[in-house]
This record gives C-alpha cells, sequence and structure tokens, in this order.
C-alpha cells in the first residue's frame, strides 16, 4: 500500500495533501488505518493528513469494536 501511495505521490506535480477515510470499529479500518497514517507522517512530514473516521454506532455487535476505537484514537490524536 505504502509503495502505491509513493508511487502516485512522486507523479503528483504540486502534493498538498493526504485525505484518510477509514472505521475505528474493525481491526483493518482502526489497525491499517492508523498505520498508514503514522507512515505518512514519516515518510511526508510537510504534507497535510486529513482524516475522516468513522465510529462504530452503540449497538454495534463486534465486541472489539470499543477497543479498536480507544487505540486508534490514540494515534489519530499522535498523527
Amino acid at each position: 500500500i505504502l509503495e502505491a501511495v509513493r508511487r502516485t505521490a512522486e507523479s503528483c506535480d504540486s502534493l498538498q495533501s493526504f485525505f484518510l477515510i477509514h472505521s475505528l470499529g474493525g481491526g483493518t479500518g482502526s489497525g491499517l488505518g492508523t498505520h498508514i497514517l503514522s507512515q505518512l507522517a514519516d515518510e511526508y512530514p510537510d504534507v497535510y493528513r486529513f482524516t475522516a473516521a468513522i465510529f462504530p454506532s452503540e449497538d454495534d455487535d463486534v465486541i472489539t469494536s470499543p477497543y479498536n476505537s480507544v487505540l486508534s484514537l490514540d494515534q489519530l490524536i499522535q498523527h
């Protein structure tokens, strides 16, 4: 994923920002989404990063959703 982002960013004439949309309830959205966000912060520190994070609903049937949300929220605050 990061190599594809790097190739696309290198082909831009004027890279201004990244926009990441991900869910915080599932493992892929919370874990991989925050990992990509931290990698973007390391690789492109001068480029703005915007995120639209979708939080799980109160009646979510996945038991790990609150834990995924709390752990990924810490990463979102840092980056």
